[in-house]
């Protein structure tokens, strides 16, 4: 049941209503002018305010708008007697609910109040979980570096402005799916579906039924009517990851798609209208594809509307240790483990790197170090930092003697690397490498190990 405020000069109906609500289970102030209204507003806070226009002591919508910020988390219901229906109109677009016509009908008023009580109640239930959802969002993102610090202030004017396309540039890795989750949640669209698209991981077949929807027997698998991700995300946000992998046939569909604001399902003969905010997040150089002619320029520019590039992590180094700590405070519960952080050397290590894999790369290396770490803390020893690097000093090797370092030599190295690594446990070498532990075995005495 809910608190319900009434706002009403005229002493009969005052009564009328509060016994009305009262005996649907609600608990009642009345109040018969603006005065006592203000001052029960300044003690409770009410689920639902019912508000007459004209009162002896000023005007309701004026009493609205100068208490709207404690009315936020109320239903607003303003009564209107014969020609003040322009007034309801403008309360309503101040965030009333609904209005009612003088004489008020009861039985409609109760049937308004618990609609409005219910539409409530999903307000704040979304409101909660969109609160949730950005302080989840808070913890995953760590910036203590004025680099990222300023990437996010940018990224947060973004989320509250209109611009419909947001282009998201950076190295794989360094957190744009991230960054595309924040301006959904902190925009006004974030009540509305947030769908992702991962453009390189669905075969070309399937890409534009995954994106436009199809209708049933559009193609032999079709079964049956599916949305696509513009349709349901109508009103949210659609962010299309690795953009640079969609081929050229459906560019000009999503182009048209953009432009527009309409598509067509596949198999379709009718057009549907959709709005939605496109983020677009690419690892690769846009533009030189552009020139190269492996995109499209007039989507570049249509995708390319707010442009904000993501630093690499070795850009930031100041974020290399907090993040490490966080994903090891995180990743001790799905280990059943417990460390107290790194030893000094450890660090070191971790910030002398310059992780090609960025954030990703990160997780990754203290996850592996988890498993590999029979210490309270994590040495030096357990941290795998060169997997990439190992080829790159045997290119550069290469380069100088003017040859090519054998496969079957690079081979070696990296199992000798594994195998120091986990202190010349073989169930751990061969986790790092990625076999099993006969295939490591075989291996080792390939090379005499």
């Amino acid at each position: 049941m809910a608190l319900i405020l009434i706002v009403e000069d005229e002493k009969l109906l005052r009564w009328a209503l509060n016994e009305q609500l009262t005996r649907a289970g609600h608990t009642v102030h009345a109040a018969p002018d603006l005065a006592e209204a203000k001052e029960h507003l300044r003690k409770h806070q009410p689920d639902v305010a019912l508000l007459d226009l004209s009162l002896p002591d000023g005007y309701g919508l004026d009493f609205y708008k100068q208490h709207r910020e404690q009315l936020e988390d109320s239903v607003v219901i303003v009564m209107t007697a014969v020609g003040q229906v322009e007034d309801a109109v403008r309360a309503m677009k101040l965030g009333a609910f609904d209005f009612l016509n003088k004489p008020i009908n009861q039985e409609e008023l109760v049937r308004l109040v618990e609609r409005s009580l219910n539409q409530r109640s999903d307000r704040l239930e979304a409101q909660a979980a969109r609160q949730s959802r950005e302080r989840d969002l808070d913890q995953e993102l760590i910036a203590e570096s004025p680099t990222l610090r300023e990437v996010l202030r940018v990224v947060d004017e973004v989320a509250r402005s209109e611009v419909s396309s947001i282009l998201l540039l950076g190295e794989s890795g360094s957190g744009k799916n991230v960054l595309a989750r924040r301006i959904h949640l902190r925009s006004q669209r974030s009540r509305r579906p947030f769908i992702e698209v991962p453009c390189a991981a669905i075969p070309d077949q399937l890409m534009e039924s995954e994106l436009l929807g199809h209708e049933r027997g559009a193609f032999t698998d079709a079964k049956s009517t599916r949305k696509g991700a513009f349709e349901l995300a109508d009103g949210g946000t659609v962010a299309l990851d690795e953009i640079g992998e969609l081929k050229a046939e459906l560019q000009a569909k999503l182009l048209h798609v953009l432009e527009e604001r309409r598509l067509r399902r596949v198999g379709g003969s009718r057009e549907i209208f959709v709005d939605v905010r496109v983020i677009a997040l690419t690892n690769r150089d846009l533009a030189g594809m552009v020139r190269d002619g492996g995109f499209r320029q007039d989507l570049f520019y249509r995708l390319n509307v707010f442009p904000i590039t993501v630093p690499p992590l070795r850009d930031h180094p100041e974020d290399i240790l907090p993040l490490a700590r966080r994903f090891l405070d995180e990743l001790q519960v799905k280990f059943g483990r417990s460390f107290t952080g790194f030893h000094r050397e450890a660090e070191n290590s971790l910030l002398g790197y310059s992780w090609p894999g960025n954030v990703r790369e990160l997780r990754n290396v203290i996850e592996r170090a988890m498993v590999l770490e029979e210490n309270s803390s994590i040495q030096p020893e357990a941290l795998i930092l060169d997997q990439l690097s190992a080829p790159a000093e045997a290119a550069k090797e290469a380069e100088a003697e003017g040859g090519i370092v054998p496969l079957e030599e690079m081979e070696r190295r990296l199992v000798e690397r594994a195998m120091q690594a986990s202190r010349n446990n073989q169930t751990r070498a061969a986790q790092l490498l990625g076999v099993s532990r006969d295939q490591l075995r075989y291996r080792l005495k390939k090379f005499g190990m």
